[in-house]
């Protein structure tokens, strides 16, 4: 029955991924971003049975402003999977937002090693004069541990998509975090094994033989004037240097370019070349845990989040230029007595601009100006 339920929500999820997807790249005015990773966990000296889940999506739109939030954190045998969203819109549809943020753990057969995957994504749409929309999705599984001298592995396979290609503020993010701390002073530490960030570029992987676990990794620009994809592996503690993969362009032309470490064999391009429709990157990232002596392995934390859409505007902010102003004041007070939905004057949504209005502005002035 369980394995039923799990399937039923995969495919449940899937379906409205699938029409988030295909209502973004259908309409100009929306903005959408999908963060997502596939990871294998093997670690010696940590006994766990569970995890947890942290999870934040918020979804945002105006005028007149809607912010809605849903985040926590649980904690969750394994197996588990979860998904949870939040949306937002105004009156007559100007504007719409949603976000998500899923992941689902097990066990591989036979070891005392997880796997699993977590997303995040999200979709922001305006589609009337002066509307707006921000959408935001966090997901983070944290493996707790506790113990000195901690050792393994981890195996993690990115991906990213930016459907819009950077326009709309698109940010997506995709971290691997130890988080260390040393008894003996009380001193803590992060160190960061593992972090990819990009704009404008989608980080696609391909899975041929159908396990959902890709067989090769592309990197592809979004349909923009430029981008960037930045990404930090980090060195072991038996030597070697950090590994970096970074590409800037602008107007089609590569404009800044780094391979260096593991990836120094790639076939990267060079500043001044044309940015290539399709470039090969690894398609799985080996991030051996290795804790210093004297150290103990607090968690292991392996997340993912993304942004699209503008940023939401300063209550009282009526003209969304970013500045509670003159402007704003002089607009409220021309539309004093106006009714109706959807009005930008009408601060509080009420369906009026009144007192209510003014007094919003008036205590805002100056706010981002």
């Amino acid at each position: 029955m369980m394995r039923r339920n799990i399937w039923s929500i995969g495919l449940i999820v899937s379906a409205f991924s699938a029409l988030l997807w295909t209502t973004a790249a259908a309409q100009q005015q929306c903005c959408a971003f999908r963060v997502r990773h596939n990871f294998k966990v093997c670690l010696n000296g940590c006994q766990f049975a569970q995890v947890q889940w942290d999870w934040f999506t918020q979804a945002s739109a105006w005028f007149p402003p809607v912010t809605n939030t849903n985040a926590g954190s649980a904690i969750y045998p394994i197996p588990s999977n979860d998904t949870q969203c939040t949306t937002a819109a105004t009156q007559q549809q100007c504007a719409i937002a949603a976000a998500c943020a899923r992941f689902q753990v097990n066990w591989i057969p036979g070891t005392n090693c997880v796997q699993g995957m977590h997303e995040a994504f999200g979709r922001a749409c305006a589609n009337c004069r002066q509307s707006g929309a921000q959408a935001i999705a966090k997901s983070h599984i944290v493996i707790q541990c506790g113990m000195p001298n901690a050792a393994g592995l981890i195996q993690w396979q990115p991906a990213l998509d930016d459907i819009v290609g950077g326009e709309c503020g698109v940010q997506n993010h995709d971290p691997v975090v130890l988080k260390l701390r040393n008894p003996a002073t009380g001193e803590t530490r992060d160190e960061v094994l593992f972090d990819l960030r990009a704009s404008g570029f989608s980080w696609e992987y391909q899975d041929s033989d159908g396990d959902d676990w890709g067989d090769t990794a592309h990197v592809r620009p979004g349909p923009s004037y430029g981008g960037h994809v930045t990404l930090m592996k980090a060195r072991t503690a038996g030597g070697g240097s950090e590994s970096r993969l970074h590409l800037r362009y602008e107007n089609g032309i590569v404009v800044e370019s780094e391979n260096t470490g593991e990836f120094a064999r790639l076939q990267w391009p060079h500043v001044g070349d044309p940015v290539p429709p399709e470039i090969e990157v690894p398609v799985t990232f080996n991030l051996p845990v290795e804790v210093p002596a004297g150290w103990v392995l607090e968690q292991i934390v392996m997340g993912g989040d993304g942004e699209s859409g503008n940023t939401p505007p300063t209550p009282g902010d009526v003209n969304g230029d970013g500045c509670v102003d003159d402007a704003d004041l002089l607009a409220v007070l021309f539309a004093f007595g106006q009714t109706g939905s959807g009005l930008p004057e009408d601060v509080n949504g009420d369906g009026v601009v009144d007192d209510a209005d003014l007094l919003t502005v008036l205590f805002a002035f100056g706010q981002g100006c």
